[in-house]
């Protein structure tokens, strides 16, 4: 685009998110933007205006400087955006210009998943919706974890690897892992993947009830054995501690190969069915092997994907509305706004299920005596005794 002698080639813009902070009626983003000068002449003093082709946001403008040639000029710009607007608009994205050169930013998804922290546990036995992650072996349980902390990170620009991801059908996820979401009432609990030889020994029923704990290994003894450094087995956990780690939804996820093959249809089917309780979330991983469209398009999938979507409802008498896709960040190297909205769906749709789930579960709301009973167990569940190693159970 070539306008009053200027280019693309010769301005560059950088937008960064430095601050934001919620408004009454809105919602403002400071955002540092950086005008980079590539020629060998003067940008003469002008507007930057920030505009939105959806109505997201009100058209703001801040005078930029005079830029000398091959110098750069940062100045900033409070972007107000409306609180109508939705993740579900077409392009919820502002465009900045500035000499006839124009940029698309995606609106920052702070401002939609700060909506994830209105839903908040009120029982102090369990201070935090657990969110347990489950399925096949191989099936993106740790890459999903990955993009969660990624959408949800104060960092606006990082892509996050906390847990480890193998991407076969071969174990990578070992222990039981718990990932508190940045910004949220959230955990998700990371496990080891479903194959006919893991979850033969009631390991399920008991992380069902939570018993085990953050960082017990696949390989651990469940028996009535005491654990190291405690004199209870994993039967024996208390129950105040057994409540606050006891998962209040479920992520049931499915490699898209596994609906067509009958003896792992058959081990899912077993499996689901210990934890229809819970109203589990169905996720169909790996479908960009059968559409590659799905990774810049989830919100748009094609037919083979709602056959894929269809056959899973037959197949697990789920309905479609509970049934979604995962994308997850892989080769990519910047955040994408399609995968971030892809993921907020499913963390949207799991802490909804979670909050009625936890609803059932503690149907009132405890006394402040009753409160500082709970808090008071969790601190000394067994005040009698004095190990002398920390207890992985209590």
């Amino acid at each position: 685009m070539e306008v009053a002698g200027y280019s693309a080639d010769d301005v560059q813009i950088d937008i960064h998110v430095a601050d934001r902070k919620v408004l009454l009626m809105g919602e403002v983003f400071y955002e540092t933007i950086t005008i980079h000068n590539e020629t060998d002449k003067p940008l003469p003093p002008t507007l930057l205006i920030s505009t939105s082709p959806v109505g997201v946001m009100k058209q703001r403008g801040v005078k930029v400087p005079f830029v000398p040639p091959y110098k750069q000029v940062t100045v900033s710009l409070d972007v107000h955006v409306s609180p109508a607007a939705s993740i579900d608009d077409k392009d919820p994205v502002i465009i900045y210009s500035y000499h006839g050169v124009s940029v698309i930013s995606p609106v920052p998804m702070s401002f939609f998943t700060r909506r994830l922290s209105k839903y908040q546990p009120y029982h102090f036995a369990a201070p935090r919706f657990n969110v347990v992650l489950f399925g096949i072996a191989g099936a993106s349980k740790s890459s999903f974890v990955n993009s969660a902390l990624t959408l949800l990170s104060s960092d606006c620009n990082a892509l996050i690897h906390r847990a480890g991801v193998g991407g076969s059908e071969h174990h990578n996820t070992h222990k039981l892992a718990k990932f508190d979401l940045e910004g949220t009432h959230m955990t998700l609990w990371d496990t080891w993947g479903l194959t006919p030889t893991t979850y033969t020994s009631g390991d399920l029923q008991l992380l069902l009830q939570g018993a085990l704990p953050n960082g017990w290994d696949m390989h651990d003894d469940i028996g009535d054995r005491p654990q190291p450094g405690c004199q209870q087995s994993v039967h024996e956990s208390h129950q105040s501690i057994r409540d606050s780690r006891a998962p209040h939804a479920v992520l049931f996820f499915i490699p898209h190969g596994a609906l067509d093959k009958q003896d792992e249809t058959d081990l899912i089917k077993t499996a689901f069915h210990q934890v229809e309780h819970l109203n589990p979330l169905l996720l169909l991983t790996k479908t960009d092997e059968v559409d590659p469209r799905i990774r810049t398009s989830p919100a748009k999938p094609g037919e083979d994907i709602k056959e894929l979507k269809r056959q899973a409802s037959r197949v697990l008498g789920v309905p479609f509305n509970r049934i979604f896709t995962t994308v997850n960040y892989t080769t990519e190297r910047h955040k994408t706004f399609a995968i971030d909205r892809n993921t907020y769906e499913v963390l949207a749709s799991a802490i909804e299920v979670a909050e009625q789930n936890y609803v059932r579960k503690f149907p009132q709301r405890p006394s402040q005596r009753q409160q500082r009973h709970i808090r008071a167990s969790q601190h000394h569940p067994h005040p009698q005794r004095q190990p002398k190693s920390e207890c992985r159970l209590c």
